[in-house]
């Protein structure tokens, strides 16, 4: 009898709570469509203006562009890539492979060497508006570095934005007065289909490892190739020149310190680079008490025509001054488009050309999404040799 009475009153209570739950029930259907509703509401109302340039890329990497300028960042290694931007077209600047590993930012203290960027010993954050970039890179005990790429015009009457202001500063965070030494590296790739990767005001034809010492004659590093072209600003108005600018193999730099001797004319080649290049930028070593910071600050032009060995283009010096040297200046004949005027006659050849169809086939099998630009730079090389070769039968 106990027993049908507690069965009865289990009854009652699960009939209970059953109604109670009916009344109380939830639409799950309902509430997910509310639910991305408010969701996409709230993102209607955070979005920016039509006239932002900001565009969102994947992993939450944000891509800012303006006129003939084009930057990324790349949250997983911290590096910013910068590319030009030639009517519907985009064209890196820079090595994009491997995230933009290999253009980065060191702090030396001594011998030690620093590099920044995302890893278990530095903190990394970015915030990004229409026209900036800026990147804090924190090494505990150490440094706090702070990173400004500001996209502008190289001068007020330029039509379109065209040139990156850059802007480093770093805080002595260690707890004691110490000596620190600023690197900023830059693996340039336009110039690398060209017999001379580089051209600067005293030299033109800089196919191998060169070293410029920053001054009013020698203020400008181009890497180009037949249509776009980058320019470093080492030297002049609002720019904090570097002690050293070197261009060398892209490994030779990685592994550089501020003592390092260069060879000029030593290859662009090594076993692990093929055909790569990069630019070290080196400032003076400064001493810093805890707490204290340094600034500086250079320039990046960029452009969609090949002023390759012509850096009066943007000239740094002031207008009275610029205005006479045009003046004086013979007029210069425009760059010939044939492309045999710019590929070394020691490629001209069969045998060079399979090496780079080897070259490409060992990357296509590595990984070709990473070699993807590699792979790119490398088959317009081969197209370019051959249609070169094809003219001369």
């Amino acid at each position: 009898m106990k027993r049908a009475l507690f069965l009865f009153a289990l009854a009652l209570f699960a009939a209970s709570s059953l109604a109670v739950a009916a009344e109380n029930a939830v639409d799950y259907d309902t509430e997910v469509q509310e639910s991305e509703a408010d969701t996409r509401q709230e993102a209607k109302s955070k979005t920016p203006s039509k006239s932002a340039e900001r565009i969102r890329r994947f992993g939450g990497d944000v891509a800012v562009q303006k006129g003939l300028v084009r930057m990324e960042t790349v949250r997983s290694s911290g590096a910013v890539l910068f590319y030009v931007v030639n009517g519907k077209k985009i064209f890196p600047a820079v090595d994009v492979n491997g995230y933009g590993r290999s253009n980065y930012l060191s702090l030396f203290i001594g011998a030690r060497e620093y590099r920044l960027g995302k890893s278990a010993n530095c903190l990394y954050h970015y915030d990004v508006d229409d026209n900036s970039i800026t990147e804090t890179f924190t090494v505990k005990k150490v440094a706090e570095l702070t990173s400004t790429y500001t996209i502008c015009k190289m001068d007020e009457k330029d039509e379109q934005e065209n040139c990156v202001l850059v802007k480093h500063s770093f805080k002595n965070a260690t707890g004691k007065k110490k000596v620190f030494v600023l690197k900023a590296v830059y693996n340039l790739c336009l110039g690398e289909n060209r017999a001379f990767h580089y051209s600067t005001a005293l030299k033109s034809d800089i196919g191998g490892e060169y070293v410029v010492l920053p001054s009013k004659d020698e203020s400008w590093i181009i890497s180009s190739d037949s249509q776009n072209a980058v320019e470093f600003i080492v030297h002049g108005k609002d720019v904090t020149p570097p002690k050293k600018a070197v261009m060398a193999n892209k490994d030779v730099v990685e592994l550089s310190s501020p003592s390092t001797s260069f060879n000029p004319g030593n290859s662009f080649e090594s076993l692990l680079s093929y055909n790569n290049s990069s630019l070290g930028l080196y400032w003076d070593a400064v001493e810093l008490d805890d707490g204290a910071s340094a600034e500086y600050s250079y320039k990046i032009n960029f452009s969609t025509n090949d002023f390759q060995n012509s850096g009066k283009l943007y000239p740094v010096e002031k207008p009275e001054e610029a205005k006479a040297e045009k003046a004086e200046e013979p007029k210069k004949e425009p760059a010939s488009t044939d492309s045999s005027g710019y590929i070394d006659p020691s490629k001209l050849n069969e045998e060079y050309v399979q090496q780079l169809i080897n070259h490409i086939n060992s990357l296509e099998q590595s990984d070709p999404s990473l070699n993807r630009l590699k792979i790119q730079q490398l088959q317009t090389e081969v197209d370019e040799v051959l249609q070169v070769l094809r003219s001369r039968k």
